[in-house]
C-alpha cells in the first residue's frame, strides 16, 4: 500500500485529496494543525502540524522516520493568504522546505511531490526577488532567510514555491521523483470566497493531475489545468 502526506488536510482542497487519494487505496497522513478537524479515512492517521513552527514540522517527521515508513506521495497544501508577511512567508515558504527537506530519506524512489502554488505566483516577484532565488538552493538557508525577510505578499511566497519545486525536482530527479509547483486555480473555499469560478473537486482534481503524472511526466514546472505557466 502506498502512503501519501498531505498538510493542511482538515478543510477544502487538502481534505478533498486526502479523502479522493483514501478512495484510491493509498494509506493517507493527514497534517492538520487541529487533530479534531481532520478527516476519518480508512487506514489514514493523523498527524499534529503547524507548518508556521519549525519544532512542529521536526515533530512531525520524526513519526514516520522512526517507523522508517516509506512516502509516496507528498502534497505541501497548506498555506495562507491574508495574514502579516512574516506569517505568510513562515507557512508558504519556509514550512514547505523544510517538511520536504526532512522527508527526502522517506520519500520513495519515483514518488511525486506537490507545491500547491497559486495563479497569484505569476509576476508576484520583483527584480530584486527573481536575483535572490536564481542563486539560492535547497540545502543552505537561502529560503530560511527568506521568510525572515518576507520580501513580498502571498503572490511572491507563491513565486518562492514555485522556484523550490523546480530545485527539489533538480535534487531528486536521479532517484525518479517529481515535484512540480501546481495552481488548483481560483476554488470556492474559505480562501477563495464564494464568489471563484471552480468547485473543490475541481481544485482537487488539478493538484491530483501532479500526483498521477506517468514516468515520461514533467518534473520542476510550474502548472494549472495541466498546462505549464510562466512566473
Amino acid at each position: 500500500m502506498q502512503t501519501a502526506l498531505i498538510t493542511g488536510a482538515s478543510r477544502g482542497i487538502g481534505r478533498r485529496i486526502a479523502e479522493r487519494l483514501a478512495d484510491d487505496g493509498l494509506r493517507v497522513l493527514s497534517a492538520v494543525r487541529r487533530v479534531a478537524d481532520a478527516p476519518h479515512l480508512e487506514n489514514g492517521e493523523t498527524l499534529p502540524l503547524d507548518v508556521a513552527f519549525p519544532t512542529s514540522i521536526t515533530a512531525l517527521v520524526a513519526q514516520p522516520s522512526e517507523r522508517h515508513e516509506r512516502i509516496d506521495v507528498l502534497i505541501n497544501n497548506a498555506g495562507v493568504y491574508e495574514a502579516p508577511r512574516s506569517e505568510i512567508w513562515n507557512v508558504n515558504v519556509r514550512g514547505p522546505w523544510l517538511l520536504t527537506r526532512g522527508l527526502v530519506p522517506l520519500l520513495a524512489d519515483g514518488a511525486r511531490v506537490v507545491m500547491v502554488s497559486s495563479c497569484l505566483a505569476q509576476g508576484g516577484a520583483d527584480a530584486a526577488l527573481r536575483k535572490r532565488l536564481e542563486a539560492i538552493d535547497v540545502e543552505g538557508d537561502g529560503f530560511a532567510k527568506l521568510a525572515e525577510d518576507a520580501p513580498g505578499g502571498y503572490g511572491a511566497s507563491k513565486y518562492a514555491l514555485n522556484r523550490m519545486a523546480e530545485l527539489f525536482a533538480k535534487d531528486l530527479a536521479p532517484r525518479g521523483i517529481k515535484v512540480n509547483a501546481i495552481s488548483p486555480g481560483w476554488v470556492r473555499t474559505k480562501m477563495g470566497g464564494a464568489g471563484a469560478p471552480r468547485s473543490i473537486d475541481q481544485g482537487a482534481d488539478f493538484v491530483l493531475w501532479g500526483v498521477r503524472l506517468g514516468a515520461n511526466g514533467p518534473s520542476g514546472g510550474y502548472f494549472e489545468d495541466g498546462r505549464a505557466l510562466r512566473g
